[in-house]
């Protein structure tokens, strides 16, 4: 029976696969917010839904937890 050995930290290949299911589930849950009423329950749950999901991939990546991408302007060369 072979063993396995348990790292600290999350392969590329996994994070990747996390990453692409993250960012379909981002995609549908922005159209499903789009459909509500802002600020009602269901609105609210997805909202942080997005927060928490952001949170986990930061967090994946090494980044902190409240890492926000730095808007890159058209025009800014970044």
């Amino acid at each position: 029976m072979p063993r396995y050995h348990r790292h600290a930290e999350i392969s590329t290949y996994y994070l990747e696969r996390v990453e692409r299911q993250a960012s379909l589930l981002t995609f549908e849950l922005r159209s499903a917010q789009l459909s509500l009423k802002p600020f009602c329950a269901h609105w609210d749950a997805i909202d942080q839904l997005h927060r928490d999901l952001n949170r986990a991939l930061n967090v994946l990546n090494g980044r902190p937890a409240d890492y926000e991408r730095p808007h890159g302007a058209p025009m800014s060369g970044g």
